[in-house]
């Protein structure tokens, strides 16, 4: 039986590697020329702009994720946390508007309420991960179940934000051309994220953590902190993208952060982000946040059926994760 040689596999690795690293920004040429020239109104200023602007909550939300599985994890209840910070944030408001001199307070109060929630489902989570090491999978698939449900409590029908508040969420439709003040938020949240888990101590311990959590233990590195940190900054982030679906519908919807579950996964996959931990990195993530945009923005422009686009998005995590697995460990989990 003959084995491959060092250089073998190292060469193979480098060749997958290369291969996922341009695999987004090459899809997304080709997307975007082959939607241009079949549809003859896609490149127009207004599809740009709603493109650009839409892809906002999906690009917070995948940048949790990707610290989240930079080492080694997984959060499967961002959707159902963009979800319940979505209804409370309009709930807030509807049921406060009355109650303050400025329909801003009630405004304000109601996004720190939302974020709040974020904060914590992100600590709790991390906390059952990590204090009673439940796996990160079957935690966040029971948090996942448990906020659908607290959704649907506070509102099991869509809400409208009062047309006397609507000034307060009128920021979302700021424009610099085709660019969106949301979007160039999301670009600065990516953008800061990546220089932490590149450039700081604590950043480069979630890497050695999801290459090898018990070497970074022995290593006397702080895990658990760290992990807790990384949850609570990912329920942060999700809480935020229900906010920004709020300002940018100008209503809410108790299931409307569910469909973000397998797209966050598709944009991290796509960018390179190996589910196993230990390699990827933020900026990938904008080109696989594009990749997923462009693609549903052009199924819905040709009329494709919202179950057709959940097997397309499917097909395509199944292909980013069969290039990015690393075949040379065995026995590779989420933890």
């Amino acid at each position: 039986m003959t084995t491959k040689s060092p250089q073998t596999v190292k060469k193979s690795a480098g060749v997958r590697d290369n291969i996922m690293k341009y695999f987004s920004f090459s899809a997304i040429i080709i997307l975007v020329l082959a939607l241009s020239i079949t549809q003859e109104n896609w490149l127009g200023t207004t599809n740009l702009s709603n493109l650009l602007r839409d892809t906002a909550p999906l690009m917070i939300m995948s940048a949790g994720m990707t610290m989240v599985l930079l080492f080694g994890s997984i959060d499967l209840s961002m959707g159902a946390v963009c979800s319940v910070s979505n209804v409370t944030y309009v709930h807030f408001m509807l049921a406060y508007q009355d109650a303050f001199i400025s329909p801003w307070i009630a405004s304000i109060l109601g996004m720190l309420v939302s974020l709040a929630f974020g904060l914590g489902s992100g600590i709790a989570l991390g906390l059952i991960h990590v204090k009673l090491k439940v796996p990160s999978f079957i935690a966040s698939l029971g948090f996942m179940s448990l906020w659908q449900s607290v959704a649907l409590l506070i509102t099991q029908n869509p809400e409208s934000v009062p047309k006397a508040m609507w000034g307060t969420v009128a920021w979302y439709k700021i424009a610099f051309g085709v660019l969106g003040l949301p979007l160039v938020f999301a670009l600065l949240i990516i953008v800061l994220l990546h220089c932490i888990t590149r450039f700081t101590p604590s950043g480069r311990a979630i890497f050695a953590i999801g290459g090898n959590e018990r070497t970074a233990r022995v290593a006397g590195m702080s895990v658990d902190r760290t992990k807790l940190i990384v949850f609570a900054v990912n329920g942060l982030l999700a809480a935020l993208a229900g906010i920004f679906l709020a300002a940018n519908l100008r209503s809410s919807a108790p299931t409307i952060g569910d469909a973000f579950t397998l797209k966050i996964v598709a944009a991290c996959a796509l960018g390179g982000t190996s589910l196993a931990g230990g390699k990827g990195s933020e900026l990938g993530t904008i080109l696989g946040v594009f990749t997923v945009a462009i693609i549903e923005n052009g199924m819905n422009f040709i009329g494709v059926d919202a179950y057709s686009q959940n097997v397309v998005f499917g097909i395509f995590v199944l292909l980013a994760i069969a290039i990015t697995v690393d075949r040379r460990v065995r026995g590779q989990i989420v933890k």
